[in-house]
């Protein structure tokens, strides 16, 4: 097209400029995409995001407070409903977009209940070849039905790409045997479950099981432990940040098509690097078992300690020991640091820490010092306050960001020894913070929503790419 325009639609997360040029945006980032004339738009905009192109009028995208539906395509008509929810009363446009841009419009008018009827061109509907439409409002991040309308062909209507991406999660847990004793096993585990229940294919490799799999593996998501994996730039590649932030190199964050931090503070560290490609996603609780356990009616008037020594006399319980604070230890490595009569068990199963922190009036958590200067907060508090059980930590920043006021901090023993005592002698308040601090979690910080998130992404980066472009999915143009 001689005359360059925007289009005004921010179908997930990509925006389509017909012409090619650049767009300029009020906030936030255009990164170019392989396909011609689409631009990534980073971060995912929260506010109203005005666009601009020379030469075109400036287009403002609303995201947010919209819904639709395709109720029929066939042959050449396409038919639905679609409205503002914020203001109800308004016509909107409804777009069918195609790979190169706008091919029809309709008006879906508030006074109809907002039904619309798009008639598409005849070089569209009679195309001996499918085309590949989606189904937007215009102004908005809105797709309709989250659906694609192939048009030309026998038409069906899309809400996925025919086959979800397989996505394989790359852990550093060494191999199968000594999975049960690693951290980032049982978290995989609860993701990938959560995955499953998205009616995503998934699957989990340790380290001896990253390379030369024969598995479908069309995405891979990496937690991100003590060793880098190599990628296969074939694959959209995702990272997802939990601890040891130090390790990783600005060479390797390049390499991902999104990387994932459970950092406000150091997701803003690597965006001031310019990195645009980051955002953030705090750990999570596994909601089916955290979430589920019922506490006693009475609970062990002592704090729970779960961590093994580290080779070292861990702060908080050499602070327990010194000002003779009751202590249930669970851990191995301290014998020969620990005075005998403290460890209650060298180890607890993970489908037994939910009963166990629930059976205790408090749990105690600290972070390595890497994860707490730089505001990475431990999978604990989160598995912690799944359970409705006061917590006490190390001051960790960014905590209030995420639990507000519901979890109790102590940067030294006297302060320390006071909280434990004032929870010991009077929980109520601890459990009623404790209370909040569980709906916060199961409100929004579980692993089905962080499944939710990072299918989201998957499918943002394979309609960017134009799936296929790479992997041999069936293709899914993003407009």
């Amino acid at each position: 097209m001689s005359d360059p325009r925007i289009v005004p639609l921010l179908a997930h997360g990509v925006l389509a400029v017909e012409g090619g040029a650049a767009p300029v945006l009020s906030h936030g980032t255009a990164r170019p995409l392989p396909h011609p004339g689409r631009f990534l738009v980073e971060p995912v905009p929260a506010e109203p995001l005005t666009v601009t192109l020379q030469g075109a009028a400036p287009v403002t995208i609303r995201p947010g407070g919209w819904s639709g539906r395709v109720a029929r395509a066939r042959g050449g008509r396409i038919t639905g409903q679609a409205r503002d929810d914020r203001d109800p009363d308004r016509d909107v446009t409804v777009l069918a977009l195609g790979p190169h841009g706008v091919v029809a419009r309709a008006t879906a008018r508030a006074a109809e209940e907002g039904r619309f009827t798009l008639d598409l061109p005849a070089s569209v509907a009679r195309a001996a070849y499918a085309t590949r439409l989606t189904i937007g409002i215009a102004g908005s991040d809105h797709v309709l039905d989250r659906g694609r309308i192939d048009a030309g062909a026998p038409p069906r209507t899309w809400y996925r790409p025919a086959e979800a991406p397989a996505l394989r999660i790359k852990i550093s847990t060494p191999n199968l045997r000594e999975a049960p004793l690693w951290g980032d096993s049982h978290f995989a585990a609860s993701l990938a479950a959560a995955f499953e229940r998205l009616g995503r294919p998934v699957g989990v490799d340790c380290m001896d099981g990253w390379y030369g799999r024969t598995a479908r593996e069309d995405a891979v998501l990496v937690i991100r432990g003590r060793q880098p994996v190599t990628l296969d730039p074939g694959k959209i590649n995702l990272m997802w940040l939990i601890s040891h932030p130090d390790r990783v190199t600005e060479a390797e964050y390049a390499e991902y098509d999104r990387v994932f931090v459970a950092s406000d503070i150091y997701a803003a560290h690597l965006r001031k690097r310019g990195l645009s490609h980051v955002e953030v996603l705090h750990q999570a609780t596994d909601a089916t078992m955290f979430g589920a356990v019922r506490p006693p009616e009475t609970r062990r008037p002592a704090p729970v300690f779960v961590g093994n020594s580290r080779r070292e006399y861990r702060t908080m319980v050499k602070w327990c020991i010194e000002r003779g604070v009751p202590l249930d230890l669970y851990g191995g490595g301290w014998e020969g640091v620990l005075p005998k009569g403290y460890v209650r068990a060298p180890s607890v199963s993970n489908r037994d820490l939910p009963a166990l922190y629930a059976s205790h009036l408090l749990l105690l958590n600290d972070h390595w010092d890497s994860m707490r200067d730089n505001g990475f907060l431990s999978n604990r508090l989160f598995d912690g306050s799944a359970t409705g059980t006061p917590i006490l930590t190390d001051p960790v920043a960014g905590l209030e960001a995420v639990f507000g006021d519901t979890i109790a901090t102590a940067s030294e023993p006297d302060a320390f020894a006071e909280t434990i005592r004032a929870c010991l002698d009077d929980p109520e308040p601890f459990l009623a913070r404790a209370a909040r601090a569980r709906e916060i979690v199961l409100g929004a910080h579980t692993f089905d929503h962080r499944a939710a998130t990072l299918a989201e992404a998957v499918d943002r980066v394979a309609a960017g790419w134009g799936l296929g472009r790479r992997s041999g999915l069936n293709p899914a143009r993003p407009f």
